[in-house]
C-alpha cells in the first residue's frame, strides 16, 4: 500500500524528536512480509519501496527487520531492529500512515 513512513529513530538507536521524525516522512510502496517469498520460513521484514513491485534491492529507508506491527487509529505502528555496518542490531521504530497515490498530499 501506499504509505508516508516517519523514522521513530536515528541510526544509532536513539529516539528521535517528533519534529525531526515528522520532517523526514518518505513516500513508498509499503511492504510488510511475515514469511520468506519461496521457503516459507518465518521473515517479519517490512520495506518501503519507490513503486509498487520494485525490488527489495533499492529501498526507499533501510529495511525494518523482525518487525511486528499494530494498527492504531490513523496509520500502522511498527517496531524492529535495524542492522548496521558494524553488524550491531539497533532499535528502529516507524509510524506508516497510508496515503492513496505517491503523489496525494500529506496527511
Amino acid at each position: 500500500m501506499w504509505c508516508i513512513v516517519y523514522r521513530l529513530y536515528d541510526g544509532q538507536g536513539n529516539r528521535l524528536p517528533t519534529e525531526v521524525a515528522k520532517a523526514n516522512g518518505k513516500r513508498g510502496w509499503l511492504v510488510y512480509r511475515d514469511s520468506a517469498p519461496i521457503t516459507g520460513m518465518p521473515y517479519w521484514h517490512a520495506v518501503l519501496l519507490p513503486k509498487e513491485g520494485a525490488s527489495n534491492l533499492y529501498p526507499v529507508i533501510p529495511e525494518l527487520r523482525h518487525a511486528t506491527r499494530k494498527v492504531c487509529e490513523g496509520g500502522i505502528r511498527f517496531r524492529g531492529q535495524d542492522f548496521d555496518v558494524d553488524h550491531r542490531y539497533l532499535v528502529q521504530g516507524w509510524w506508516a500512515v497510508p496515503i492513496s497515490s505517491p503523489d496525494a498530499p500529506t496527511p
